[in-house]
């Protein structure tokens, strides 16, 4: 998975980045065949911002999260891509 990483109207510390490698490297435990994951991070009027945009074969998932704690923008964009990858699967490789 080549995963980009892009920081909008701010410089991401280095901790910040290495807590979002982390959160998404997550996406592998539920699948393996993920190609792309492009995770930007945003600043904007005291709201921080983070979409993460999967590339997955033959799909693409798209989640945004505001919150005020950039860590907290992370971890709800990591669920909702999250929940969107298991419907996914489930629709396409559950009704075997």
């Amino acid at each position: 998975m080549v995963v980009e990483f892009v920081a909008r109207h701010f410089h991401a510390p280095a901790n910040l980045r290495e807590y979002a490698d982390e959160e998404i490297k997550k996406f592998e435990k539920y699948y393996d065949k993920i190609t792309q994951c492009q995770l930007i991070l945003n600043h904007e009027h005291h709201e921080h911002i983070a979409e993460i945009n999967l590339s997955i074969p033959g799909n693409k998932i798209f989640a945004k999260a505001v919150s005020n704690n950039m860590t907290k923008s992370i971890d709800k964009a990591v669920l909702k891509a999250t929940q969107q990858l298991q419907k996914h699967l489930d629709l396409h490789y559950g009704h075997r």
